[in-house]
Protein backbone atom coordinates (compact mmCIF):
# COMPACT_ATOMS: atom_id res chain seq x y z
CA UNK A 1 0.00 0.00 0.00
CA UNK A 2 0.87 3.61 -0.44
CA UNK A 3 1.19 5.72 2.88
CA UNK A 4 1.05 9.56 3.81
CA UNK A 5 2.66 10.55 7.08
CA UNK A 6 0.53 13.81 8.41
CA UNK A 7 2.62 14.88 11.25
CA UNK A 8 6.30 14.07 10.61
CA UNK A 9 7.52 14.00 14.33
CA UNK A 10 9.15 11.21 16.60
CA UNK A 11 5.71 8.77 15.92
CA UNK A 12 5.53 9.33 12.39
CA UNK A 13 8.72 9.83 11.29
CA UNK A 14 9.49 6.44 12.99
CA UNK A 15 6.29 4.81 11.14
CA UNK A 16 6.85 6.28 7.88
CA UNK A 17 11.14 5.98 7.74
CA UNK A 18 10.55 2.29 8.68
CA UNK A 19 8.28 2.05 6.35
CA UNK A 20 10.43 4.11 3.22
CA UNK A 21 13.39 1.57 4.39
CA UNK A 22 11.46 -1.42 4.01
CA UNK A 23 10.87 -0.23 0.45
CA UNK A 24 7.39 0.58 0.34
CA UNK A 25 6.10 4.12 -1.24
CA UNK A 26 5.62 6.49 2.24
CA UNK A 27 5.44 10.48 1.36
CA UNK A 28 5.78 12.72 4.33
CA UNK A 29 3.05 15.78 4.63
CA UNK A 30 5.37 18.13 7.03
CA UNK A 31 5.64 21.58 7.78
CA UNK A 32 7.91 24.19 6.10
CA UNK A 33 11.18 23.67 8.46
CA UNK A 34 10.56 19.99 8.53
CA UNK A 35 10.21 19.46 4.76
CA UNK A 36 13.83 21.58 4.45
CA UNK A 37 14.99 19.15 6.97
CA UNK A 38 13.89 16.24 4.98
CA UNK A 39 14.61 17.40 1.63
CA UNK A 40 18.66 18.96 3.08
CA UNK A 41 19.35 15.99 4.79
CA UNK A 42 16.30 12.88 4.57
CA UNK A 43 15.53 10.87 7.58
CA UNK A 44 17.76 9.17 10.17
CA UNK A 45 16.80 6.40 12.40
CA UNK A 46 18.64 5.98 15.91
CA UNK A 47 18.53 3.29 18.14
CA UNK A 48 15.89 0.62 18.30
CA UNK A 49 15.88 -2.66 16.53
CA UNK A 50 16.10 -0.69 12.87
CA UNK A 51 18.32 1.78 12.45
CA UNK A 52 18.41 3.76 8.93
CA UNK A 53 18.60 6.41 6.77
CA UNK A 54 16.06 7.62 4.52
CA UNK A 55 18.16 9.39 1.76
CA UNK A 56 15.82 11.15 -0.14
CA UNK A 57 12.18 11.04 0.98
CA UNK A 58 9.11 12.20 -0.44
CA UNK A 59 7.92 15.38 0.76
CA UNK A 60 5.10 17.67 0.58
CA UNK A 61 3.86 20.37 2.42
CA UNK A 62 0.50 20.99 0.89
CA UNK A 63 -2.20 18.26 2.01
CA UNK A 64 -4.03 19.02 -1.47
CA UNK A 65 -0.69 17.81 -3.47
CA UNK A 66 -0.41 14.75 -1.25
CA UNK A 67 -3.59 13.66 -2.22
CA UNK A 68 -3.36 13.73 -5.97
CA UNK A 69 -1.36 11.12 -8.31
CA UNK A 70 1.20 10.06 -7.97
CA UNK A 71 1.41 10.20 -4.40
CA UNK A 72 -2.21 9.82 -3.26
CA UNK A 73 -1.97 7.34 -0.79
CA UNK A 74 -4.27 4.17 0.32
CA UNK A 75 -3.19 5.10 4.28
CA UNK A 76 -2.63 8.04 6.14
CA UNK A 77 -0.55 7.61 9.17
CA UNK A 78 -2.19 10.58 11.49
CA UNK A 79 0.75 11.53 13.86
CA UNK A 80 -0.02 14.90 14.89
CA UNK A 81 -0.20 16.39 18.39
CA UNK A 82 -4.45 15.64 20.19
CA UNK A 83 -4.76 19.86 19.51
CA UNK A 84 -4.37 19.65 16.02
CA UNK A 85 -6.66 16.87 15.54
CA UNK A 86 -9.62 19.24 15.15
CA UNK A 87 -8.01 21.16 12.17
CA UNK A 88 -6.41 17.99 10.64
CA UNK A 89 -9.80 16.75 10.36
CA UNK A 90 -11.15 19.94 8.86
CA UNK A 91 -8.68 19.57 6.24
CA UNK A 92 -9.17 15.81 5.51
CA UNK A 93 -12.83 16.71 5.24
CA UNK A 94 -12.53 19.76 3.00
CA UNK A 95 -10.36 17.47 0.73
CA UNK A 96 -13.31 16.03 -0.90
CA UNK A 97 -13.43 12.96 -3.16
CA UNK A 98 -13.05 9.40 -1.56
CA UNK A 99 -10.48 9.90 1.84
CA UNK A 100 -7.60 6.89 1.61
CA UNK A 101 -8.13 5.37 5.48
CA UNK A 102 -6.87 7.55 8.89
CA UNK A 103 -4.87 5.65 11.09
CA UNK A 104 -4.91 7.92 14.34
CA UNK A 105 -2.28 7.55 16.27
CA UNK A 106 -2.84 10.49 18.59
CA UNK A 107 -2.31 10.05 22.07
CA UNK A 108 -5.72 10.59 24.87
CA UNK A 109 -9.14 9.97 24.27
CA UNK A 110 -11.30 11.91 21.94
CA UNK A 111 -9.58 12.37 18.83
CA UNK A 112 -11.44 9.13 16.75
CA UNK A 113 -14.53 10.73 17.28
CA UNK A 114 -13.82 14.02 15.88
CA UNK A 115 -12.06 12.53 13.07
CA UNK A 116 -15.29 10.24 12.54
CA UNK A 117 -17.52 13.90 12.78
CA UNK A 118 -15.79 14.94 10.12
CA UNK A 119 -14.87 12.11 7.71
CA UNK A 120 -16.96 9.77 9.08
CA UNK A 121 -16.43 6.81 11.39
CA UNK A 122 -15.46 4.19 8.76
CA UNK A 123 -12.84 5.90 6.97
CA UNK A 124 -11.15 5.78 10.43
CA UNK A 125 -8.45 3.40 11.83
CA UNK A 126 -7.83 3.47 15.67
CA UNK A 127 -3.94 2.99 16.78
CA UNK A 128 -1.64 3.31 19.21
CA UNK A 129 2.35 3.20 19.75
CA UNK A 130 3.89 1.85 22.44
CA UNK A 131 7.48 2.40 21.25
CA UNK A 132 9.50 5.05 23.13
CA UNK A 133 10.59 7.48 20.66
CA UNK A 134 11.67 11.37 20.11
CA UNK A 135 12.57 13.74 17.64
CA UNK A 136 16.02 15.64 18.88
CA UNK A 137 15.58 17.80 16.29
CA UNK A 138 13.76 18.02 12.32
CA UNK A 139 14.84 14.94 10.01
CA UNK A 140 16.37 12.99 13.22
CA UNK A 141 14.74 9.85 15.31
CA UNK A 142 15.43 8.39 18.16
CA UNK A 143 13.91 5.22 19.56
CA UNK A 144 14.49 4.78 23.31
CA UNK A 145 12.74 2.21 23.81
CA UNK A 146 11.20 -0.79 21.58
CA UNK A 147 8.09 -2.13 22.02
CA UNK A 148 5.25 -1.96 19.15
CA UNK A 149 2.11 -1.33 17.87
CA UNK A 150 -1.29 -1.73 19.01
CA UNK A 151 -4.21 -1.02 16.25
CA UNK A 152 -8.15 -1.71 15.98
CA UNK A 153 -9.35 -5.17 14.25
CA UNK A 154 -11.24 -5.84 12.08
CA UNK A 155 -11.06 -3.07 9.81
CA UNK A 156 -11.02 -3.12 5.70
CA UNK A 157 -7.29 -2.13 6.10
CA UNK A 158 -6.27 -4.21 8.81
CA UNK A 159 -4.97 -6.81 7.57
CA UNK A 160 -2.59 -5.38 4.73
CA UNK A 161 -1.74 -3.10 7.09
CA UNK A 162 -0.71 -5.57 9.89
CA UNK A 163 1.51 -7.13 6.73
CA UNK A 164 3.62 -4.24 5.78
CA UNK A 165 3.90 -2.79 9.45
CA UNK A 166 5.49 -6.35 10.59
CA UNK A 167 7.80 -6.12 7.00
CA UNK A 168 8.44 -2.67 8.35
CA UNK A 169 9.79 -4.79 11.77
CA UNK A 170 7.19 -3.41 14.13
CA UNK A 171 5.67 -6.01 16.83
CA UNK A 172 2.01 -5.71 16.17
CA UNK A 173 -0.98 -6.71 18.31
CA UNK A 174 -4.83 -6.46 17.24
CA UNK A 175 -7.61 -5.45 19.41
CA UNK A 176 -11.22 -5.91 18.94
CA UNK A 177 -12.22 -2.72 20.98
CA UNK A 178 -10.28 -0.15 20.19
CA UNK A 179 -11.94 2.31 23.13
CA UNK A 180 -10.64 -0.54 25.42
CA UNK A 181 -7.29 -0.02 23.65
CA UNK A 182 -7.43 3.64 23.98
CA UNK A 183 -7.81 3.74 27.57
CA UNK A 184 -5.32 1.12 28.13
CA UNK A 185 -3.11 3.44 26.50
CA UNK A 186 -4.27 6.38 28.29
CA UNK A 187 -2.88 4.76 31.53
CA UNK A 188 0.23 4.70 30.78
CA UNK A 189 0.21 8.63 29.19
CA UNK A 190 -1.14 9.59 32.80
CA UNK A 191 2.11 8.17 34.64
CA UNK A 192 4.42 10.96 36.03
CA UNK A 193 3.18 12.79 33.09
CA UNK A 194 1.48 15.93 34.24
CA UNK A 195 3.59 15.48 37.70
CA UNK A 196 6.85 15.89 36.19
CA UNK A 197 5.63 18.84 33.75
CA UNK A 198 3.90 20.71 36.70
CA UNK A 199 7.31 20.73 39.15
CA UNK A 200 9.95 20.01 36.63
CA UNK A 201 11.11 16.79 37.67
CA UNK A 202 12.04 13.73 36.28
CA UNK A 203 9.31 10.81 36.37
CA UNK A 204 11.74 8.83 38.72
CA UNK A 205 11.76 11.48 41.01
CA UNK A 206 8.02 12.15 41.60
CA UNK A 207 8.01 8.35 42.10
CA UNK A 208 10.32 8.41 45.02
CA UNK A 209 8.28 11.45 46.63
CA UNK A 210 5.82 9.82 49.02
CA UNK A 211 3.39 12.75 48.40
CA UNK A 212 3.95 12.85 45.06
CA UNK A 213 3.53 9.11 44.43
CA UNK A 214 -0.13 8.82 46.46
CA UNK A 215 -1.20 11.52 43.40
CA UNK A 216 0.00 9.59 40.97
CA UNK A 217 -1.45 6.65 42.38
CA UNK A 218 -5.25 8.60 42.90
CA UNK A 219 -5.01 9.87 39.03
CA UNK A 220 -4.24 6.31 38.06
CA UNK A 221 -7.08 5.24 40.28
CA UNK A 222 -9.84 7.39 38.99
CA UNK A 223 -8.89 6.66 35.68
CA UNK A 224 -9.48 2.66 36.12
CA UNK A 225 -12.99 3.65 37.94
CA UNK A 226 -14.07 5.25 34.93
CA UNK A 227 -12.78 2.42 32.35
CA UNK A 228 -14.60 0.14 34.65
CA UNK A 229 -17.37 2.31 34.60
CA UNK A 230 -17.57 2.20 30.59
CA UNK A 231 -17.29 -1.35 30.56
CA UNK A 232 -13.32 -1.40 30.04
CA UNK A 233 -11.05 -3.59 31.78
CA UNK A 234 -7.13 -2.73 31.26
CA UNK A 235 -5.42 -4.44 28.58
CA UNK A 236 -1.81 -5.21 27.97
CA UNK A 237 -0.41 -3.73 24.92
CA UNK A 238 2.55 -4.52 23.17
CA UNK A 239 5.70 -4.51 25.73
CA UNK A 240 3.31 -2.75 28.43
CA UNK A 241 1.88 -5.58 30.59
CA UNK A 242 -1.17 -2.49 31.85
CA UNK A 243 -3.37 -4.81 33.58
CA UNK A 244 -0.49 -5.55 36.35
CA UNK A 245 -0.12 -1.60 36.53
CA UNK A 246 -3.46 -1.24 37.18
CA UNK A 247 -3.40 -4.49 39.74
CA UNK A 248 -0.91 -3.00 41.79
CA UNK A 249 -2.89 0.21 42.13
CA UNK A 250 -4.83 -1.85 44.96
CA UNK A 251 -1.84 -2.99 46.75
CA UNK A 252 -0.34 -1.03 50.07
CA UNK A 253 1.77 1.71 49.24
CA UNK A 254 4.60 0.09 50.91
CA UNK A 255 4.52 -2.82 48.62
CA UNK A 256 3.54 -1.20 45.11
CA UNK A 257 5.88 2.16 45.24
CA UNK A 258 8.92 0.30 45.15
CA UNK A 259 7.43 -1.96 42.02
CA UNK A 260 5.95 0.91 40.51
CA UNK A 261 9.37 2.94 40.82
CA UNK A 262 11.39 0.13 38.99
CA UNK A 263 8.71 0.13 36.40
CA UNK A 264 9.00 3.78 35.58
CA UNK A 265 12.62 4.20 36.28
CA UNK A 266 12.95 1.02 33.16
CA UNK A 267 10.47 2.84 30.68
CA UNK A 268 10.44 6.51 31.46
CA UNK A 269 13.33 7.50 34.20
CA UNK A 270 15.03 10.27 33.70
CA UNK A 271 12.98 11.31 30.29
CA UNK A 272 11.46 14.03 29.94
CA UNK A 273 7.67 13.67 29.81
CA UNK A 274 5.13 14.94 27.32
CA UNK A 275 3.52 17.72 28.60
CA UNK A 276 6.14 19.63 29.77
CA UNK A 277 6.89 20.63 26.35
CA UNK A 278 3.55 22.44 26.56
CA UNK A 279 4.22 25.08 29.18
CA UNK A 280 4.02 28.43 28.40
CA UNK A 281 2.97 27.24 24.66
CA UNK A 282 -0.48 28.11 25.06
CA UNK A 283 -2.19 24.96 24.37
CA UNK A 284 -1.48 21.37 25.59
CA UNK A 285 -2.44 17.79 25.30
CA UNK A 286 -3.54 17.44 29.05
CA UNK A 287 -6.82 17.70 28.16
CA UNK A 288 -7.23 14.37 26.04
CA UNK A 289 -5.21 12.78 29.35
CA UNK A 290 -6.30 13.53 32.67
CA UNK A 291 -8.09 16.22 31.05
CA UNK A 292 -10.22 13.19 29.65
CA UNK A 293 -10.74 11.21 32.55
CA UNK A 294 -11.94 14.02 34.36
CA UNK A 295 -15.33 15.16 31.78
CA UNK A 296 -15.76 11.28 31.20
CA UNK A 297 -16.28 10.99 35.58
CA UNK A 298 -18.24 13.98 35.42
CA UNK A 299 -20.55 12.69 32.85
CA UNK A 300 -20.55 8.95 34.53
CA UNK A 301 -21.16 10.90 37.90
CA UNK A 302 -17.78 9.96 39.84
CA UNK A 303 -15.38 11.98 41.50
CA UNK A 304 -11.86 12.57 39.85
CA UNK A 305 -10.32 15.34 41.80
CA UNK A 306 -6.59 14.10 41.86
CA UNK A 307 -7.04 14.24 37.35
CA UNK A 308 -9.16 17.54 37.87
CA UNK A 309 -5.98 19.41 40.19
CA UNK A 310 -3.15 18.21 37.44
CA UNK A 311 -5.64 19.33 34.73
CA UNK A 312 -6.03 22.38 35.99
CA UNK A 313 -2.92 23.59 37.12
CA UNK A 314 -1.14 22.08 34.00
CA UNK A 315 -3.42 24.31 32.03
CA UNK A 316 -2.49 27.52 33.97
CA UNK A 317 1.08 27.20 33.33
CA UNK A 318 0.72 26.00 29.54
CA UNK A 319 -1.49 29.30 29.38
CA UNK A 320 0.90 31.44 31.60
CA UNK A 321 -1.75 32.09 34.13
CA UNK A 322 0.44 31.12 36.89
CA UNK A 323 4.66 31.72 36.49
CA UNK A 324 6.12 28.15 35.71
CA UNK A 325 8.18 28.83 38.40
CA UNK A 326 5.75 29.23 41.06
CA UNK A 327 5.38 25.47 41.49
CA UNK A 328 8.90 23.90 39.91
CA UNK A 329 10.23 22.06 42.34
CA UNK A 330 7.98 22.75 44.85
CA UNK A 331 5.97 19.55 45.91
CA UNK A 332 4.10 20.85 48.93
CA UNK A 333 2.61 23.52 46.59
CA UNK A 334 1.01 20.87 44.57
CA UNK A 335 0.26 18.50 47.10
CA UNK A 336 -1.32 21.76 49.18
CA UNK A 337 -3.33 22.41 46.24
CA UNK A 338 -4.64 18.80 46.39
CA UNK A 339 -5.54 18.26 49.77
CA UNK A 340 -7.89 20.89 49.11
CA UNK A 341 -9.32 19.54 46.24
CA UNK A 342 -10.01 16.31 48.45
CA UNK A 343 -7.63 14.02 46.80
CA UNK A 344 -7.57 11.17 49.19
CA UNK A 345 -4.59 10.61 51.46
CA UNK A 346 -2.71 13.61 50.64
CA UNK A 347 -3.35 16.05 53.90
CA UNK A 348 -0.77 13.82 55.57
CA UNK A 349 1.80 14.31 52.81
CA UNK A 350 1.57 18.04 53.39
CA UNK A 351 1.77 18.88 56.88
CA UNK A 352 1.24 22.45 58.35
CA UNK A 353 4.82 24.83 58.18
Amino acid sequence: MRYLVYGTGAVGGLLGGRLALAGLPVTFLARPAVAEALRRGGLRLFGGALPGHVAAPSVVEDLAQALRPPTHPDVILLAVKAYDCEEAAVRLAAAGGELPTVVCLINGIGNEETLARRIGAGSVLSAALTTAVRAPAPGLVQVERERGLDFQAGHGRTAALAADLARAGFRIRLHADPGRMKWSKLLTNLVANATSAILGWSPDSVFAHPGLYRLEVEALREAVRVMAALGFSPQALVGVPVPVLAWSLRLPAAVSRPFLRRAVASGRGQKRPSLSYDIGRGRSEVGWLNGAVVRQAQALGLPAPANAVLTETLTSLVNVEISPEALRGQPARLLEQAARAGVPGIQGYNPPA
